[in-house]
């Protein structure tokens, strides 16, 4: 089973408008109905305008369903996302019902859209912790993930071959996606996907700073990314109820557990509220919430073994005893 964990929070259930984040919602269910190189016809509702971010595709022209992938998840044209409804429920409210389905499916209990490409709308709402739950699904569809980290994709129309560019503009950064997005009422915001030591980190950052450049949520995702991984860099993520280390002590008294919740280490007594800061085959250090000072744990060659069971709560760097 995979370890996850919360590292930073903040407002996680608040309602937002998540903006252009919605494409992940309708690429997703263009992905699980239909076969990458399956040819779509260009349709759209009736009396559609093109608003926002589109590609003004041509109407009776084809488009492959990775290529409507692309410009759901790499260019982000609005447009797509109304082919993408057309082409699956022939009808906007229908495929909406469809997305909403699809969200009470992956237990996105705070989200209802009533769109498929975003734009501000009334009712059109989600929460941090609902699009942490979708990334986290999206995470499992490496097709997806191949769509989104392409830096570009080209697109013959009318007999002219065009680039589109990413608007995700930190790739070369690692974020291999997963969406970007700005409204008014959303400010800019990004979902990031990057990797470190083989642990997938995913930020979303909303309501960043709407800049002349239109920038500040990568800025903000940088951040975010790196002080997640520079403070949990040495910690361990850890099952609930797993056993972590075998503590071999040179002394009796070193370690002593008291009431089953008090642990005493030394002449020093703490409560449970201890978190991991290292571990190795020789040591192991925890911190301690109440005076910040380490603790230590040492091995040597004596052949008094002690073992005590390091419990995690369900979020990191809390580091639970039991008796």
């Amino acid at each position: 089973m995979d370890k996850q964990a919360i590292l930073y929070k903040k407002n996680i259930n608040e309602p937002i408008s998540p903006a252009s984040i919605t494409k992940l919602m309708t690429a997703l269910i263009l992905y699980e109905n239909n076969e990458l190189n399956e040819i779509v016809s260009i349709t759209y509702p009736d009396s559609y305008n093109f608003e926002g971010k589109v590609a003004y595709l041509t109407e009776g022209n084809t488009v492959s369903v990775e290529q409507l992938l692309e410009f759901l998840l790499v260019y982000s044209a609005n447009d797509s996302a109304y082919v993408t409804a057309m082409h699956i429920s022939n009808s906007v409210d229908d495929f909406i019902e469809l997305m909403n389905s699809r969200a009470r499916k992956l237990n996105m209990i705070n989200t209802n859209f009533q769109n498929p490409d975003g734009l501000d709308q009334e009712n059109h709402y989600t929460t941090l912790n609902d699009l942490l739950l979708l990334s986290e699904y999206i995470l499992k569809n490496t097709k997806l993930i191949d769509i989104t980290k392409k830096s570009k994709f080209y697109y013959e129309q009318n007999n002219e071959i065009k680039k589109y560019e990413n608007t995700n503009l930190i790739i070369s950064n690692g974020f291999k996606g997963l969406k970007t997005g700005w409204t008014s009422k959303a400010g800019l915001t990004f979902i990031g996907y990057n990797q470190d030591d083989n642990r997938n980190i995913i930020t979303i950052v909303n309501k960043s700073f709407v800049d002349s450049n239109k920038q500040s949520h990568f800025d903000d995702t940088l951040i975010l990314y790196k002080e997640s991984v520079a403070n949990f860099k040495d910690n361990l993520l850890l099952n609930k109820f797993e056993n972590v280390y075998k503590i071999i002590n040179p002394y009796e008294s070193l370690a002593e557990i008291y009431d089953n919740n008090i642990v005493k280490f030394g002449n020093r007594s703490i409560s449970n509220n201890i978190y991991l800061i290292s571990i190795d085959r020789s040591e192991i250090v925890l911190g301690n919430y109440y005076d910040n000072e380490k603790i230590k744990i040492s091995s040597n060659k004596s052949n008094r073994i002690m073992k005590y069971n390091f419990f995690m709560s369900n979020i990191i760097s809390k580091l639970l005893v039991s008796s």
